[in-house]
């Protein structure tokens, strides 16, 4: 599970025609696998007078897939899959659409128009850098606050929550998921071992 990657900050689209067919790119961000397959299930309903809708996604899960969406094997999705992974980024779905121009392109053709379409659409995209967190829950004497709240600012926590309940504070806070393992440490070295993160999410 990558913990820290970059992916599309918005949509991206790019055109070529190749030997009279057109062939048109479009990739967007999403969360997980429903909402790549959501995409493509979408684009494939908008552009039914297309001759083939391929689509192809990378997720940070480490999921990769592609389909020929019946162009010759191995050369639409595949190297629309490579376009996604020369250009560094995760959790995109892409597909290109063709409109058949009456002419053949040969695998070779039909690799560099798939591959290249969607490269040129991602080479200028916005994009931004995903960071994984995970929430988690302390709870502790009051006394211990200072000393919890120092160590959740030293490891770059977020949407931090307070409670009381009696003699105890609780605090919940939202960290980088990689940092985890070390905030752990350093909690428990600023609270004498008294006081423990538990994940929640």
């Amino acid at each position: 599970m990558v913990e820290r990657f970059d992916t599309l900050a918005g949509p991206a689209r790019a055109e070529l025609k190749e030997r009279g067919s057109r062939f048109l790119a479009l990739a967007v961000p999403v969360a997980c696998r429903v909402e790549a397959d959501g995409f493509h299930a979408t684009q494939t309903a908008a552009y039914r007078d297309a001759t083939h809708v391929v689509p192809a996604f990378t997720l940070h899960d480490g999921t990769a897939w592609a389909s020929d969406a019946g162009e010759p094997g191995g050369s639409a999705g595949a190297p629309m899959l490579q376009a996604l992974v020369g250009a560094g980024v995760l959790d995109v779905v892409a597909v290109v659409v063709r409109w058949y121009g009456g002419t053949n392109l040969g695998i070779g053709g039909l690799v560099r128009a798939y591959g290249g379409v969607l490269a040129l659409a991602l080479a200028d995209a916005p994009r931004r850098t995903v960071v994984r967190t995970t929430r988690v829950r302390m709870v502790f004497a009051h006394e211990r606050t200072s000393a919890v709240l120092r160590a959740v600012a030293t490891h770059g926590g977020s949407q931090v929550e307070h409670g009381f309940a009696g003699a105890l504070a609780t605090c919940s806070v939202t960290l980088p998921a990689h940092g985890l393992a070390a905030f752990s440490v350093l909690l428990a070295d600023a609270t004498q071992g008294a006081v423990r993160p538990q994940v929640l999410a």
